[in-house]
């Protein structure tokens, strides 16, 4: 697994229509590039506590803020925009090291065996999971992604964000979201017990192979966790089983990922209005009924309206000084979710001259040239206040 948090928050072309479509297509061009950008990122939350918990890099002011300036500066359908994230690390010297026993979060597992089987078998972890994804215990506002209960891994996702243990006292799905909420971009998190070495060094929190070696007879620890990322989670994610440090067997147990149920408002707009497994599928010319372009993001930018909702305002703003598209305002995005081939999701939205209702959310998505399958998810309408249609 990989261990350093990176995001990068690159944002892709601005595609506008040909009035020769005729009808409205999925811009597909970018999706690759999309997801290239963030392969870099930290798909993952790193074993134990060898980071800093809680260390987000996304920042959604100067994302936004370079989107404007593609759109104002550049033609919109060749606007590019680049905001690189920060990352905190932390550099110690290691002198005389002297191995401590870790702060755990969740039950010890050494019966029938301290071992990798007997911990993804304790019983506990998974009276918890299944607790945790009973209707009455989803937390208000998510919902339990479908298949995603219990499992024996956590998800791999470009969207990662950052985690949390140490502020969990018990497998409290209520504290995650709560925590979620009150994170830039955050949109999922998966909730699990990790079972790590009890000793680690004082100074990196890992087991030191010279002093405090990790082995497959080294006592272990359960940590409780919280992972968040900024895209909604499928199941199709689920592919963090763990890793060895040493000969010690990192697994996970109990996983349960959710997923909010509802797309994030955003100041001057209306909305969100649920469009399903759609996009808007305007009437032929599109051009001429009011579609402006789709902007496609980096793999690793958080599902993020507010986004959409600067580079609609700047659109607006473009058109009237320079008369682009006539001069209309952007008074309506779709944002979405694209898929190919059911994984590797890129948010997207879609910007319209002319408001669209969930009657015209018709298009579920369509095939490229390779044979590939382009789906949608998570797809929300976003309306300028006072252009809200049914």
């Amino acid at each position: 697994m990989r261990s350093t948090l990176i995001l990068s928050s690159l944002v892709f072309g601005l595609a506008a229509a040909s009035p020769l479509h005729r009808r409205q297509e999925l811009y597909l061009d970018d999706y690759e590039d999309a997801v290239a950008a963030g392969a870099g990122s930290a798909a993952v939350a790193p074993v134990g506590d060898s980071i800093p918990e809680e260390v987000v890099s996304y920042n959604p002011t100067a994302v936004a803020s370079d989107i404007v300036a593609a759109i104002t500066t550049v033609l919109p359908a060749s606007a590019t925009a680049d905001a690189a994230g920060s990352v905190i690390t932390a550099n110690a010297k290691r002198d005389a090291v002297v191995c401590t026993t870790r702060t755990f979060n969740g039950p010890q597992v050494t019966a029938p065996a301290d071992s990798a089987a007997a911990f993804q078998a304790y019983q506990g972890f998974t009276d918890a999971a299944t607790n945790a994804a009973k209707a009455y215990n989803i937390p208000k506002g998510y919902a339990l992604v479908p298949g995603y209960e219990n499992l024996k891994a956590s998800a791999q996702d470009p969207s990662y964000l950052t985690y949390v243990s140490s502020r969990l006292t018990s497998y409290d799905t209520a504290q995650c979201a709560a925590l979620c909420d009150a994170m830039a971009g955050c949109t999922s998190f998966v909730t699990y017990f990790e079972r790590v070495p009890l000793l680690i060094s004082p100074i990196t929190q890992t087991p030191d192979k010279n002093v405090c070696p990790a082995t497959d007879a080294s006592a272990s620890a359960t940590l409780i966790k919280c992972a968040f990322y900024g895209l909604p989670i499928r199941v199709e994610t689920a592919t963090n089983v763990g890793q060895y440090q040493g000969s010690f067997h990192v697994v996970i147990a109990g996983a349960n990922a959710y997923t909010r149920s509802s797309g994030p408002s955003v100041d001057g707009y209306e909305g969100p209005v649920a469009f399903g497994n759609a996009t808007i599928n305007a009437p032929a010319p599109v051009i001429e009924h009011g579609y402006l372009r789709t902007q496609t993001f980096g793999s690793n930018v958080p599902f993020d309206v507010s986004l959409c909702a600067a580079s609609c305002e700047a659109q607006t703003q473009y058109n009237a000084k320079h008369g682009t598209f006539g001069g209309q305002a952007c008074v309506f995005f779709n944002a979405y979710v694209l898929y190919k081939n059911g994984a590797n999701g890129v948010f997207t939205c879609a910007y319209y001259g002319t408001p669209y209702g969930v009657s015209w959310a018709k298009n579920k998505g369509q095939k490229d040239g390779s044979g590939n399958v382009f789906t949608i998810g998570s797809s929300f309408g976003y309306y300028a206040d006072g252009h809200y249609v049914e």
